[in-house]
């Protein structure tokens, strides 16, 4: 489980998100209580070999692998019925060349004033192709 969970959800405002996860080497993702990204980070374009540009326009779906698309949905669930906001899940994700790479996912649930956000944070595998 993620154990920094708890100093995620403490985060005074919208910007302090934003710059941790900016400043984060793993992969990482914001999204709203509708589950649209609302920002990522750079690892996430070196990962899957988009450009920011590109990454921004795709959405979660385009880049979650067909197949997973239910463990997806139960690990978000489960964050968000945790009492400590988090769940882990092992799942692929498709670059731009169109392989996939399997990563690790630690999702935390995130509240910024009367927002609430998943933090999604993904570690590879294995090597991205």
């Amino acid at each position: 489980m993620n154990t920094s969970a708890s100093s995620v959800t403490a985060a005074p405002d919208l910007s302090s998100l934003y710059h941790r996860v900016v400043r984060s080497d793993r992969a990482t993702t914001v999204h709203d209580g509708s589950g649209a990204l609302m920002f990522y980070n750079s690892a996430c374009t070196d990962l899957l070999g988009y450009d920011s540009g590109e990454l921004g326009l795709l959405g979660s779906s385009a880049v979650l692998h067909p197949a997973d698309t239910e463990a997806l949905a139960d690990a978000t669930a489960r964050a968000y019925a945790a009492l400590d906001g988090s769940a882990d899940a092992r799942l692929r994700l498709v670059c731009k060349n169109g392989g996939s790479v399997e990563v690790d996912l630690e999702l935390s649930r995130v509240q910024v004033g009367d927002r609430r956000y998943l933090l999604v944070e993904s570690t590879p595998v294995a090597p991205a192709a």
